[in-house]
């Protein structure tokens, strides 16, 4: 048997690493999956880390998200239902969608199609929300000033919004998190 037909024997019987290492900046905390002499989202020199994050686990990919860890089963029915608070978001056709209104700590996710104005319904919404409670507007594509500009040609009161001046291809939710709360 040659060489690499022993290998993929090899893996496919399931001998993979049992860690996994990722690479973390010291200058601004971003992650990459491979060492780089510079770090690819601030560009400062020879910051790389590397830590290991132990076991990849059986899912792969998605091990770690939400569920993965809970594997029982339940009826349905035993679920308890208990009922929300729901916060208006200022828009009577969003409120309905949402089912009333926003639950504290959930998360929406809004998709659609390019320009059917996604970016202008959110900052609308952070616009009314920023009057009872602190808002962030984070964004992955729209730079803080398209942001500021869209708010204005709206016409928006957004004094009490803050928004994420930059989102690093590799950030994680504990990142983000952290930096909300500076």
């Amino acid at each position: 048997m040659s060489k690499s037909i022993r290998r993929r024997a090899g893996m496919a019987q399931g001998s993979r690493k049992s860690s996994k290492s990722v690479y973390s900046c010291s200058a601004c905390g971003a992650t990459s999956p491979k060492w780089a002499g510079q770090c690819p989202d601030c560009k400062a020199w020879n910051t790389l880390e590397e830590k290991v994050t132990g076991s990849r686990g059986g899912s792969g990919r998605y091990a770690g998200y939400a569920g993965a860890s809970q594997t029982k089963v339940f009826p349905l029915a035993s679920v308890e239902t208990a009922s929300e608070v729901r916060r208006s978001c200022g828009s009577g056709e969003l409120d309905r969608v949402l089912g009333g209104g926003l639950v504290d700590g959930s998360v929406v996710l809004l998709g659609g199609d390019p320009g059917i104005g996604k970016s202008t319904l959110l900052i609308q919404t952070l616009a009314q929300l920023a009057r009872e409670i602190p808002t962030l507007y984070v964004s992955g594509e729209e730079s803080p000033r398209q942001i500021a500009l869209r708010a204005q040609r709206l016409g928006l009161q957004v004094g009490s919004c803050s928004c994420y001046q930059r989102l690093p291809s590799s950030a994680s939710l504990p990142l983000l998190s952290e930096s909300a709360r500076q």
